[in-house]
């Protein structure tokens, strides 16, 4: 064999390797200015804060084919606060908080180990109409950032989750966080159906790691559930979900309920609408609506418009806010 065609042989044997695996960047970054009056407060204030929308992040991936229909993953992704350039959702956040993960698919399925999102937190994010915005959506506030959320945060550390292959457009994960040096371990079950304009979710979990600050209700032992629903009729798309949250740390149950509907003006532009409540054993109901505005400048870039108004025990507050996401 002529040293021209070793030559020519090595350069495809790289060029086959370079096409089985993609590093890719991406991201999305969402800047907002706000105005809010706290629920009890008598004062309103402005300011430009980061990820109302969507909690700003930016990622790597890595995918390799490994052949026989196995592929391998890696996923690292770090939260940044766009109105003072730092890194996590909060002081003293790990730098790959959202995701830091390796995963194996195949015909079995999917296995993936690292830090891993929580399935009931995406069940939560895919049936209420305003996503994962943290800063506005009844849903995601009243079951996260509220006295009633469900503790173990967002993403899990240390967790091992099963996926199962698809069956009819029904998927089913299995998630678990072993005990370690904590008090316990997390497990959660989720399914999750597509089927035309119908989508269903159910997810069941169980905390007790206590990976969050000491004493707070985020760290403290909870067993939650919730099953959520969407129709898109084409001209509206309608969200409903149900829930419950028992704290066993506080011995406090919170019944969650919530709808929400996302409805076409334009080409560019949607009317959303969700309104949630948390209903809790020793206290009155809480209740959230909020009334958006989205539209979409491309593909990549949206403007949008809010207003959020909170009522709850001590007392009623109003946010309204105007932003753009850009993702990349």
């Amino acid at each position: 064999m002529s040293k021209k065609l070793l030559v020519a042989a090595a350069a495809a044997l790289a060029c086959v390797g370079a096409q089985a695996q993609s590093v890719s960047l991406y991201g999305l970054l969402d800047v907002s200015m706000v105005n809010a009056k706290a629920p009890g407060s008598s004062v309103s204030t402005t300011a430009l804060q980061s990820g109302n929308m969507t909690t700003s992040y930016w990622g790597l991936k890595a995918t390799e084919s490994l052949g026989g229909g196995l592929t391998a993953e890696a996923n690292l992704e770090s939260f940044v606060r766009m109105d003072s350039g730092n890194f996590g959702r909060f002081n003293g956040d790990p730098l790959f908080s959202r995701n830091a993960n390796v995963s194996l698919r195949g015909d079995f399925g999917g296995l993936t180990m690292g830090r891993v999102t929580n399935p009931l937190f995406v069940n939560n994010l895919i049936f209420n109409a305003l996503g994962d915005s943290f800063g506005f959506s009844p849903a995601i506030r009243l079951l996260h950032l509220s006295a009633g959320q469900a503790s173990g945060d967002t993403g899990w550390n240390e967790a091992i989750r099963y996926t199962a292959p698809k069956i009819g457009g029904a998927t089913v994960n299995i998630m678990h966080s072993p005990k370690g040096s904590r008090p316990g371990a997390n497990t959660n079950i989720s399914a999750l159906y597509f089927g035309g304009p119908l989508s269903v979710g159910a997810s069941w979990q169980e905390v007790r790691r206590r990976d969050g600050a000491p004493g707070s209700v985020g760290a403290s032992d909870s067993d939650a559930w919730q099953i959520g629903a969407a129709y898109d009729a084409k001209v509206v798309k309608l969200f409903a979900q149900i829930g419950k949250v028992e704290n066993k740390t506080f011995r406090v149950d919170y019944d969650h309920m919530g709808f929400g509907a996302a409805v076409p003006v334009s080409a560019a532009g949607k009317v959303l609408f969700q309104y949630s409540q948390m209903e809790p054993s020793n206290a009155k109901t809480s209740k959230t609506s909020t009334l958006a505005y989205d539209h979409f400048l491309s593909k990549r870039t949206d403007l949008y418009a809010v207003y959020m108004n909170e009522r709850v025990p001590v007392g009623s507050g109003n946010t309204v806010g105007v932003g753009v996401r850009h993702r990349f």
